[in-house]
């Protein structure tokens, strides 16, 4: 189930997105620029649709908590926030272990030959 709503929780966002850069294209503003725009569409229009993509989740995702479930479900594809077995337990702590200092720290009590 966790699986599904984390499949929901991406697909949605990226839908929105996509449907949002369409309609951006279909402005009337653009029109004189069209020829333009066409001819930089195989390199812009992904990058645009990404930012917008990414922009429409970060929104949502911090305006979540004041929302009520079904306009969250409607977009963000679920109420659900996903939970991973063993990631993200509540009151659980993780040490933090920087794996240099203990590369120092064991080189530093080896014996020099």
């Amino acid at each position: 189930m966790q699986l599904l709503t984390s499949i929901l929780r991406t697909l949605v966002p990226s839908l929105w997105g996509s449907f949002i850069t369409w309609l951006i294209l279909l402005l009337p503003a653009l029109t004189p620029l069209q020829d333009q725009l066409l001819g930089l569409a195989n390199v812009l229009l992904p990058i645009i649709t990404a930012v917008i993509v990414a922009a429409w989740y970060a929104f949502w995702r911090w305006f979540e908590p004041r929302l009520p479930d079904w306009l969250t479900r409607a977009v963000l594809g679920s109420a659900k926030v996903p939970v991973y077995a063993g990631k993200h337990v509540e009151g659980s702590q993780v040490p933090n272990i920087n794996p240099e200092q203990h590369l120092t720290a064991d080189i530093g009590e080896r014996p020099s030959e």
